[in-house]
């Protein structure tokens, strides 16, 4: 596991999507990003290989655009999926083609601002608010039609498919993580079609829960990395991961500054950001909770901080430290991903804006 060369900055302001969305283009040679411009949002893409990027599309601010414009490109077909101005939109790539609304909500309904796309490119999944409650909604591409797939009257966001098997997806029910007790959950049509918690949350303290979140579901196994954060009141802290089928969760890395995470295809590797100082040793107590709390007061105030981007491999238990970034309030937090072909570590640095570094990962030894 190494880092070959020197990082790509593409210029401040710009960031890449969401962490359980997909940047990269099938084939793996390019990568979309956001560009933020006074009146728009432009949609960039790069070449990986030679470092040049050009224009792809825009979103005019006009008319009710969120200022955080995340999207979803499909891993297998050249489909990109975004909301904007309270529709959901996709896009072909690689063609001169302009945005196409693809599903509108009646009445007062209120999209949620993240999409899913199948790998294959036939069906976008999306979240909106109806009145109190919380839907996840299913378009199909080749058909126009749109159906409830479930709803809750609890809010549940941050609907994806689960890559290793894309009957299921997975959701969460949001909330302060330090009172959420349940935050990840899980839906299949046949299986649970009520869709049901799979994190008890307990932590080595009886009575304590584990703050959670920023889970990823992945592409190896029914399961999905998710972190216990920095403000959990007791530990174990640090990444875990857990399953949709039942089967005991699993504290991957212990860590007590963990933030957001994403895997390659293999599970064996993961990215992570942090919301303090990475140390492979760990921080001392004095270290850990002054890194929290600057963290949490970061967060309050809107205000920069300081966050490490890094790769660890979860089996020979190495980590490999790719930068130390800048990270505000969304959409400038790091949210460092790996290229589905497992070349590439994307994330967002505030001064530098999106960055994108190739990597080996070393598959072969254990």
């Amino acid at each position: 596991m190494k880092q070959l060369g020197d990082r790509l900055e593409l210029g401040p302001g710009s960031y890449v999507t969401y962490p359980h969305s997909n940047g990269f283009v099938p084939g793996g040679r390019e990568m979309v990003y956001v560009q933020p411009r006074e009146g728009q949002i432009e949609l960039r893409v790069l070449q990986l290989q030679s470092g040049k990027s050009f224009h792809l599309q825009t979103v005019e601010s006009g008319g009710g655009a969120s200022p955080l414009f995340w999207f979803d490109v499909a891993y297998s077909a050249p489909v990109l999926a975004a909301v904007f101005h309270n529709r959901v939109w996709t896009l072909r790539l690689g063609e001169k083609a302009d945005w196409q609304c693809v599903y509108t909500p009646a009445g007062a309904g209120r999209l949620h601002g993240l999409v899913s796309l199948r790998a294959d490119g036939s069906c976008v999944l999306c979240g909106e608010t109806r009145g109190d409650a919380y839907v996840a909604v299913e378009i199909d591409l080749r058909t126009g039609q749109a159906r409830d797939v479930f709803s809750h009257s609890w809010l549940a966001n941050h609907f994806h498919y689960v890559p290793h098997d894309e009957a299921w997806i997975g959701f969460s029910h949001e909330g302060p993580t330090e009172e959420i007790p349940d935050r990840c959950w899980v839906w299949h049509g046949q299986h649970v079609p009520g869709g049901k918690p799979v994190f008890d949350q307990l932590s080595e303290q009886e009575g304590v829960h584990l703050c959670v979140g920023h889970e990823r579901w992945c592409f190896h196994d029914l399961s999905a990395f998710v972190i216990a954060y920095a403000v959990s009141p007791a530990g174990k802290r640090g990444l875990y991961e857990i399953f949709a089928d039942g089967r005991p969760t699993v504290l991957r890395w212990e860590s007590d500054v963990f933030w957001h995470c994403s895997m390659d295809r293999t599970g064996r590797f993961a990215a992570i950001d942090t919301s303090g100082r990475w140390s492979e040793s760990g921080l001392s107590e004095a270290e850990y909770i002054a890194c929290r709390d600057r963290h949490v007061q970061a967060d309050r105030d809107k205000t920069p901080n300081d966050s490490d981007v890094l790769l660890l491999d979860l089996v020979r238990r190495e980590s490999l430290h790719l930068a130390r970034v800048r990270r505000s309030q969304h959409p400038y937090h790091p949210h460092p991903t790996i290229s589905p072909d497992g070349q590439w570590v994307a994330w967002t640095d505030m001064d530098r804006g999106a960055c994108v570094t190739r990597i080996c990962l070393d598959e072969t030894s254990s």
